[in-house]
């Protein structure tokens, strides 16, 4: 989906269709990752200088609360958004330098064995890791780092 199409669906769910809510859809919809909110209210105060950080907050929240975008908790303990990837139920292998993150293609929890009497409502699985292209920036890093030792 597209950001009219998101904004028509809002719309349809009693939602104001507001500027602000439009450029926050647009730059999610730009980065196919996970953005912290920090990451967003800099962008957003960039273009708008006196906009707040619980406008951007309480704009999460709705999109959350609608199915629109996840969230996830990162090792750093920063909670990250990004625009659902695929609709319905699905996992994510997440890369914690990045954001960046790849659908997983089954879900694992018909092959784990729930304990007698527990009743799930819901999961979510993750797999956090690095992606590639950071595996091979982290690997140029530390010869940088390793050639800069030698020579001093």
């Amino acid at each position: 989906m597209g950001t009219e199409e998101y904004m028509s669906e809002l719309k349809d769910r009693g939602y104001r269709l507001t500027g602000k809510r439009r450029e926050i859809l647009e730059f999610l919809l730009c980065h196919n990752r996970y953005i912290s909110a920090r990451e967003l209210i800099d962008y957003m105060k960039a273009k708008h200088p006196t906009m707040s950080y619980e406008t951007v907050y309480r704009n999460l929240k709705t999109l959350r609360d609608e199915g629109m975008i996840e969230e996830s908790r990162f090792e750093d303990n920063e909670t990250k958004y990004r625009i659902i990837c695929q609709p319905g139920h699905h996992h994510h292998y997440i890369c914690i330098r990045c954001g960046r993150t790849m659908v997983i293609d089954h879900c694992p929890m018909p092959e784990l064995s729930i304990p007698k009497g527990f009743h799930v409502l819901r999961h979510r699985f993750e797999v956090l890791g690095y992606c590639e292209q950071c595996q091979r920036e982290m690997e140029k890093e530390q010869e940088t780092e390793k050639h800069s030792d030698q020579s001093v």
